[in-house]
């Protein structure tokens, strides 16, 4: 008689579900000004990091049983201070569990332009310190090179008209 599959029988065990490795599910938004230049917000945790690059797009991480749609919407609204509508999603980007950060989801969502000079309200004890619309051909100055792959993912979508896929080997 034939065994039974391991992967099968694993898959199928309250022990695999219970033991499921750590995920942390991400939320940002393409938001972008009448010129098409890209929406960020330097981050604080980045600064007292010392990174040199401190720019991100707008959005933050799911809290438990928050959907990303929301979650990006809330984390906006907080750092920034306006209210976006996150409407189509344009990427999911994977990265796996390295250096002791687990893996990562990242929902990448169009959003609607806002003026370029949309007056933000960064709250003083906020994540983001400044927000600036930045054109494409210089993100390589604010944010770091897997940001800009997966910008670039996000804005080729929206040439397409389909939401993508993108993976990540490395952090």
């Amino acid at each position: 008689m034939n065994s039974p599959d391991p992967l099968l029988t694993d898959h199928l065990s309250t022990d695999y579900l219970a033991q499921a490795h750590p995920r942390r599910i991400a939320s940002q938004s393409l938001v972008r000004d009448h010129r098409g230049e890209i929406l960020l917000g330097q981050s604080r945790r980045r600064l007292e990091r010392r990174e040199l690059l401190t720019w991100e797009l707008p959005g933050g991480w799911t809290r438990a049983d928050e959907d990303p749609r929301t979650a990006c919407r809330r984390t906006i609204r907080q750092a920034f201070g306006v209210s976006v509508d996150p409407w189509g999603l344009l990427l999911m980007h994977w990265q796996p569990a390295q250096d002791g950060a687990a893996e990562e989801h990242t929902y990448i969502w169009n959003a609607a332009r806002l003026r370029s000079l949309t007056p933000f309200q960064l709250a003083t004890d906020g994540e983001v310190v400044q927000a600036r619309f930045v054109p494409r051909n210089q993100l390589t100055a604010y944010v770091p090179e897997g940001l800009v792959e997966r910008i670039d993912a996000a804005l080729r979508a929206v040439r397409c008209g389909r939401s993508d896929y993108l993976t990540s080997r490395g952090r």
